[in-house]
């Protein structure tokens, strides 16, 4: 028996030896495959022999998944074998397998611009960032194709957004586009205006007028006795303006008149509109009361028709433009020669000096008179014109998108706008916003 006692630690540390014996031999048989598997796929690669590289990069794949395997595969066919399908199939693989990976997402956001497939980018750029992976190789990516954009819709005449709609113009008729181009209502009306207080005003090829809600639903009927032969937006307070062909008179929605008798009116925006009588042009409030006690030569409107804007007017005296409170009283102490009022509170473009530049509504540049003709700014973006085209600064002062339409309108916060190529109107979708 003690011999037996002696002779079994002796085995079991044989055992130990072969076990690793055995352990390691597997190990080097296991590399020297893996090696020949991955020498083979290179040869096979250099040779550009894709079938037979596959097969390979496969096999050692399969002993041995790494990150830098899968990128190699990937590079394969995208660099070596120009295979841009299979080597977006092996980038989502890569991703699938590597998630919180940034080489895996530097991969595929190249070949999904490779592919000229922006959509398929700022998607999975939104992915990336969601699950918190950083990576400056694929933030410069994405600054690279930043503004990025496509064209959707032909019409012949449009104007803002409001809303998330805009009148649009087929031919003679009128309807509304939604935000990416399409027709939302049809083009069924001999006008269109502004969406304002949920609905926009209307007048039918019969010369009735009456206000629509989104879906092109009739939800007011203009009651006045008189012809509608202009009709504008119903404003929060509930009161909107109609031109009889003689004078514009403004009315609340039980028919009473509110205030009438001019030559010219705005809409009755943000508690404010300016009228004129053959006397000039005074601000008004919503009871129909004189506002602001004084006579201007003239006040600027938007497209929308509309005057007053954060807490700003833009008004004419003596041929000069001038910025005022609504109070009246003057705000800074620059003339100019133009101007277009505030989208937001941001910035207004305004010309000096036979150029156009932005200012806040203190009256201080943000940017210098250097354009030759200019939109405020809208949802980050403003519409600038050089050398007679059309495109787009942002608040970096930067020109991101170049100036190459004949005419161009406001950004909404959808990242859209509406952008003029000869005489047919479009709008721009920038795809960072509109991926999905």
């Amino acid at each position: 028996m003690k011999n037996y006692k002696l002779i079994a630690p002796v085995v079991l540390v044989v055992l130990f030896v072969l076990g690793i014996y055995q352990t390691t031999n597997n190990r080097l048989k296991d590399e020297k495959q893996y090696n020949q598997y991955l020498e083979e796929a290179r040869a096979y690669a250099a040779q550009e022999i894709e079938l037979y590289a596959g097969e390979n990069y496969q096999n050692a794949l399969n002993m041995r998944p790494t990150l830098k395997l899968y990128l190699e595969i990937a590079h394969f066919y995208q660099d070596t074998m120009g295979n841009h399908s299979r080597a977006l199939e092996w980038g989502e693989r890569t991703l699938t397998a590597y998630p919180k990976s940034p080489e895996s997402y530097n991969f595929l956001l190249a070949a999904y611009l490779k592919d000229r497939d922006p959509m398929s980018f700022f998607e999975l750029y939104d992915t990336m960032r969601n699950r918190h992976v950083v990576s400056a190789e694929a933030d410069a990516l994405y600054q690279s194709v930043e503004y990025e954009y496509y064209l959707q819709g032909e019409y012949d005449e449009v104007s803002v957004f409001s809303g998330g709609l805009a009148p649009v113009r087929r031919n003679e008729t009128w309807g509304y586009s939604n935000s990416k181009g399409k027709k939302k209502i049809g083009t069924i009306y001999a006008y269109a205006g502004a969406f304002n207080n949920g609905m926009a005003p209307v007048i039918d090829a019969d010369g009735s007028g009456f206000f629509i809600d989104s879906d092109g639903n009739k939800v007011f009927v203009v009651d006045t006795e008189e012809t509608v032969s202009e009709l504008g937006s119903m404003s929060s307070a509930d009161i909107y303006a109609v031109n009889n062909g003689r004078e514009w008179n403004y009315y609340d929605k039980s028919g009473r008149l509110v205030m009438g008798g001019f030559t010219e009116a705005t809409a009755l925006a943000n508690g404010l509109a300016a009228c004129r009588t053959q006397e000039g042009w005074r601000i008004y409030d919503v009871y129909g009361n004189i506002h602001i006690d004084e006579k201007f030569d003239d006040v600027l409107t938007d497209e929308k028709n509309m005057a007053y804007r954060n807490e700003r007017l833009f008004i004419k005296k003596d041929s000069a433009v001038q910025m005022i409170d609504e109070s009246g009283k003057r705000v800074g102490t620059q003339d100019y020669e133009d101007a277009r009022i505030f989208f937001e509170n941001s910035y207004a473009a305004v010309k000096s000096g036979g150029k156009w530049g932005f200012i806040d509504k203190e009256g201080n540049w943000f940017i210098e008179p250097a354009y030759e003709d200019a939109r405020s700014f809208s949802n980050g973006y403003a519409a600038v014109c050089l050398d007679g085209m059309w495109g787009f600064i942002n608040l970096e002062r930067e020109l991101c998108i170049p100036c190459q339409f004949t005419a161009a309108k406001d950004f909404t916060a959808n990242g859209t706008v509406f952008v003029q190529n000869g005489t047919i109107w479009s709008v721009l979708l920038l795809y960072q916003k509109n991926y999905g």
